[in-house]
């Protein structure tokens, strides 16, 4: 039976990075983790650090805001917990209640994450999928894991916009270091087989016996590659009738 915990805390920003820095303040982590008794195991992950240089875009999953959603971490679900995902470095970011800190946890276990809409599922360096945070699409046997990387990179022009994965009001020009952004797509399908999907008529042909009548709606829906996301969503609801 899973334990039910109810987390509750203010939602406070804070960067982290890739490459572990000295920590800002080891004893309130410790402090934090004594009082809080049982709920402190999920915060029992090394505390993130900043970024020390200056960059473009962003390392996290959209704009790098802070989400709320409900985690299960090692089999218990904690609700109501502030997060934000590393697309860097695969990692969860998962904020302290009562104190500015976050801590930083594996996908290995942390194995799923629903805030709104929207699920995420995390594979360890073992899994059938590359290790990281995977968005999912779909609710039955076949299902589309969606991985969103990013990779510190350099440029001279102007990458505002899809190269960064969103527009940033505040980019600026004489900064050449950013974050690149990269988007993978699988799909498993009824038999549990997962292979890497690159467009949408590569996903349509899984469906042979409804490849015609897939591609109609998609073309009446209007969506091609930059919304490949809403094209996987309306393909899995169709087949899933």
């Amino acid at each position: 039976m899973k334990k039910f915990t109810v987390l509750t805390g203010a939602l406070i920003s804070l960067l982290v990075c890739s490459a572990p820095a000295r920590a800002q303040a080891p004893d309130a982590i410790q402090a934090y983790q004594q009082t809080a008794g049982a709920r402190s195991i999920l915060f029992r992950g090394k505390q993130a650090a900043n970024y020390t240089f200056a960059f473009n875009g962003t390392p996290f999953l959209d704009d790098g805001s802070y989400m709320v959603g409900d985690i299960t971490f090692e089999g218990n679900v904690y609700y109501g917990i502030s997060f934000k995902i590393n697309a860097h470095t695969q990692r969860a970011h998962v904020k302290l209640a009562t104190t500015p800190l976050s801590v930083e946890i594996a996908p290995g276990r942390l194995s799923a994450i629903e805030t709104g809409d929207r699920r995420f599922e995390g594979f360890g360096p073992d899994a059938a999928l590359p290790e990281g945070f995977y968005e999912v699409f779909g609710t039955g046997t076949e299902r589309i894991y969606k991985l969103v990387r990013k990779e510190l990179s350099s440029s001279l022009t102007d990458v505002n916009g899809d190269s960064i994965g969103y527009n940033d009001p505040n980019y600026r020009e004489n900064v050449f270091q950013y974050f690149s952004f990269r988007t993978f797509y699988y799909f498993r399908d009824a038999e549990g087989q997962i292979k890497r999907i690159k467009s949408i008529g590569a996903l349509i042909r899984q469906f042979p016996e409804r490849k015609r009548e897939l591609r109609r709606a998609v073309n009446k829906a209007g969506y091609g590659r930059k919304r490949f996301d809403d094209a996987c969503r309306l393909i899995l609801n169709l087949t899933s009738r």
